[in-house]
């Protein structure tokens, strides 16, 4: 059993060093995944990597890959159901990393990559999501020649190279809604109190409504039940004084566009 201890300096130039190749802006996707996979995961002994993002309609999507052998792409396919049982949607809706560490064999907890073999001599797979705003939307899953076993080393590790990650691939995206959650709070309140401000959760509830998701979709996505999201959305409603979903979308899309071009 390999259990990797990253030292405190291997790990802060490792992903400083990720920092300084981000600073390129003319990188595609398929360069950064090889330069993780080469240079920032490589006391990982990483071989290959592959990154999904979520969809609308709850469907899952491969957009990158490096070092993949090509026949898993051609049995699994590209896309899959977030509600389906794999190490991404387990790591999307849980918000956490996923391990499977007996390679090239699955495991009982993931049945449905039976028979989906991973035959370069990889022992193990981790799979870590990436955040927007502080909702998962993504995930990065990492092949690996040792058998690896999660340690808070490891775990903040790859924290780190997901939120850089995330800064890199979002930061266009995300501008408005950062600009939102600091600034336009009181004009999402009638007088900026604390019984009429919206939550860090009620907002990025309120996102995902405006993403067209439904409450069971939302409760899949950020791990609270569909009751507590049937809930928030009353108390968002009676927040911006709105009847609906309709209403609730109109009003983030009016303040998301106000504060994209402040």
């Amino acid at each position: 059993m390999t259990n990797k201890i990253i030292p405190v300096k291997n790990y802060l130039d490792h992903v400083t060093g990720f920092i300084s190749f981000l600073s390129n802006n003319e990188l595609k996707l398929e360069e950064i995944l090889s330069h993780i996979v080469q240079v920032v995961l490589s006391p990982l002994n990483a071989e290959a990597i592959f990154m999904c993002q979520i969809t609308s309609g709850n469907q899952v999507e491969r957009v990158g890959a490096w070092g993949m052998p090509l026949e898993m792409f051609r049995a699994q396919g590209n896309f899959f159901n977030l509600n389906d049982k794999f190490p991404s949607t387990d790591a999307l809706r849980y918000r956490r990393t996923t391990w499977v560490n007996t390679l090239p064999e699955w495991g009982t907890a993931y049945p449905l990559l039976k028979n989906l073999p991973y035959t370069t001599g990889a022992k193990s797979f981790i799979c870590f999501p990436i955040e927007k705003a502080g909702t998962p939307v993504a995930t990065l899953g990492v092949f690996s020649r040792d058998e690896i076993h999660p340690n808070a080393e490891i775990e903040a590790y790859l924290k780190a190279v997901g939120s850089v990650f995330s800064m890199f691939m979002f930061r266009q995206n995300s501008k408005g809604l950062e600009h939102l959650k600091l600034k336009g709070m009181h004009l999402l309140s009638n007088a900026g109190s604390a019984e009429t401000e919206l939550t860090e959760r009620q907002h990025i509830i309120l996102r995902l409504i405006s993403e067209d998701r439904t409450n069971l979709a939302i409760s899949d996505l950020i791990g609270y039940s569909e009751s507590t999201i049937r809930q928030e959305t009353i108390k968002i409603y009676a927040k911006l004084e709105c009847n609906g979903r309709k209403e609730a979308t109109k009003i983030y899309r009016q303040r998301l566009a106000y504060f994209s071009e402040k």
